[in-house]
């Protein structure tokens, strides 16, 4: 090349007026855990890959605690999906919690044993504890996108053995049955 067609250098300057937070991991670090729960690791894998959820096992590595979408709704104060997610990471800080949108269920996850504990050892209409030989589909931990498949992550699980508190799931669902119940006593039903 000539000093006439070689491209001019140009130095450039790195904007300074916007900070960049690192992407989270979304889950992959708890996946090898989570599929420690299954019955069968590579097909439990192979599940994730095709259709985005796999069966796990209750009991083993968590406890699940599935309670009603109207419950959380009522509990959130909003039917807005991303405005339930927001409030499920504030009130279950750290804790895996999913939806199901085809059946309009949650689910958080909290360690196992949690079932024995006697606020959790009944069933109710709007929430259950599954325990041990309980199976659940859940799905894969970077489905986070209410808008792709019936089930994704409110909460990603982002670490290992990271779950929610029974106590704050308690909580949560004693806000949600109070919205519930002064809701029902405004409409006189």
């Amino acid at each position: 090349m000539t000093p006439d067609t070689t491209p001019a250098l140009r130095l450039v300057q790195p904007q300074t007026d916007f900070l960049v937070e690192p992407r989270p991991d979304l889950g992959l670090t708890a996946v090898p855990w989570l599929l420690a729960a299954a019955d069968d690791p590579q097909r439990a894998r192979r599940e994730w890959d095709r259709g985005g959820v796999a069966l796990l096992r209750c009991g083993v590595r968590f406890t699940a605690v599935r309670f009603t979408a109207g419950l959380v709704q009522a509990a959130a104060d909003s039917d807005d999906l991303r405005g339930i997610d927001a409030y499920l990471g504030q009130v279950l800080p750290g804790g895996p919690a999913f939806a199901d949108t085809r059946w309009g269920l949650y689910y958080a996850l909290v360690p196992a044993g949690t079932d024995r504990l006697p606020p959790w050892s009944y069933h109710s209409e709007d929430a259950e504890c599954l325990g041990p030989n309980a199976y659940l589909g859940v799905p894969d931990p970077t489905h986070t996108d209410p808008g792709v498949g019936f089930s994704y992550w409110c909460v990603p699980p982002h670490e290992a053995k990271t779950l929610c508190s029974p106590d704050a799931v308690a909580q949560l669902l004693k806000d949600g049955r109070c919205r519930l119940t002064a809701a029902e006593a405004n409409t006189g039903a």
